[in-house]
């Protein structure tokens, strides 16, 4: 989570991917106003579902000064202009802001990040205290995990935690790059479905540890997916085949999207294979490249075994095999079981 201050300390802005913890953090502002002032004392306005005048009024209504002001926390939801356009409502904000009481407390909750293109934004941040809700990325999941176990009042062991974070999809991330950094990035979890599986757990026992979380948690990425890998890994053609049987036997969609997303996964399994090799080739040890692809160590410590027997050529040449049958699967009907089972047996031959 980032946070960047200026001059207001009355005037915030709340946005952010993880808006499980924007919300526990409103929620407890409110609480603790509510119980400091009176309930009356907290406004909520849903701006989103109004027009840009009705905005207007609404914020004329509870914004604006009088003589009786007291204590008041209002919450702004979705309520700054989205558009060029919306120059009624961008004007009324720029020009009222100073102007509100420094016993109102605002908050400006909005569902996306402000559009950096609008002369606006810039303008209103500059206003404001601006806090983004970023979703733990990488490790820092499994520590958030941990974290709230605690709160929830339980325990949850270290290889728990990390099985749990990896069942949720933390390591499906996908990003964008410019200039070797990273611009963008998307979770494949949000922290609502986390909580709402360690709250499943929590209830179950009061100590949860690996097995809890196999025999509870649905992972987003099968476990026959990292069988799969596993078998091809080792050349145990039969085991390969019987993995791939495993995850074909929980799908309910039709085959062909069925055969997509198992290349797609095992596409995935096999380039962590090889980003682990080029890496350890360049001399980097487990620790260091745990710390650059904020991966775990126990993922790091598994597929650096993986890769131990498998040649870089033949995870190159898998990875061409994968794209190429990826190709035939989409761009015609070909007999996509076929396909796959004649890859796993060049896979382990």
């Amino acid at each position: 989570m980032t946070q960047k201050t200026s001059l207001s300390s009355n005037l915030f802005l709340f946005f952010g991917e993880d808006d499980f913890s924007c919300k526990r953090k409103i929620d407890h502002w409110k609480a603790e106003f509510a119980k400091k002032y009176s309930a009356e004392a907290v406004t909520v306005i849903q701006a989103g579902e109004l027009s840009e005048l009705d905005i207007v009024k609404s914020l004329q209504t509870h914004l604006t000064p009088s003589l009786f002001t007291t204590k008041k926390l209002i919450i702004i939801r979705d309520g700054l202009p989205t558009k060029a356009a919306h120059t009624q409502l961008a004007d009324y904000l720029l020009n009222n802001l100073d102007m509100i009481p420094k016993d109102f407390f605002v908050i400006f909750w909005q569902s996306q990040k402000p559009d950096g293109r609008l002369g606006f934004t810039k303008k209103f941040t500059a206003k404001v205290k601006v806090e983004e809700f970023e979703l733990p990325h990488g490790a820092m999941l499994n520590a958030w995990i941990t974290a709230m176990a605690k709160t929830l009042g339980v325990t949850i062991t270290a290889a728990a935690a990390d099985k749990l974070a990896l069942f949720l999809g933390r390591d499906l991330f996908e990003e964008k790059k410019a200039g070797g950094r990273v611009i963008e990035r998307k979770e494949a979890f949000d922290l609502w479905q986390v909580y709402s599986e360690l709250l499943k757990l929590s209830t179950i026992t009061s100590n949860i540890d690996v097995r809890e979380v196999n025999q509870l948690v649905k992972p987003k990425l099968p476990d026959s997916v990292f069988a799969l890998t596993e078998q091809v890994v080792a050349k145990n053609q039969k085991g390969a085949f019987q993995a791939l049987e495993n995850f074909l036997a929980n799908q309910t969609v039709e085959e062909k999207i069925s055969m997509i997303k198992i290349v797609a996964l095992l596409s995935e399994q096999l380039r962590s294979l090889l980003v682990v090799s080029l890496l350890s080739k360049e001399g980097m040890d487990n620790e260091q490249i745990a710390e650059k692809l904020g991966w775990t160590s126990g993922r790091v410590f598994i597929t650096a075994r993986n890769v131990r027997n498998i040649t870089l050529p033949k995870l190159q040449l898998l990875l061409s095999n994968l794209q190429a049958i990826d190709y035939r699967i989409k761009s015609s009907d070909t007999n996509q079981k076929l396909d796959l089972d004649l890859f796993l047996a060049q896979a382990t031959s």
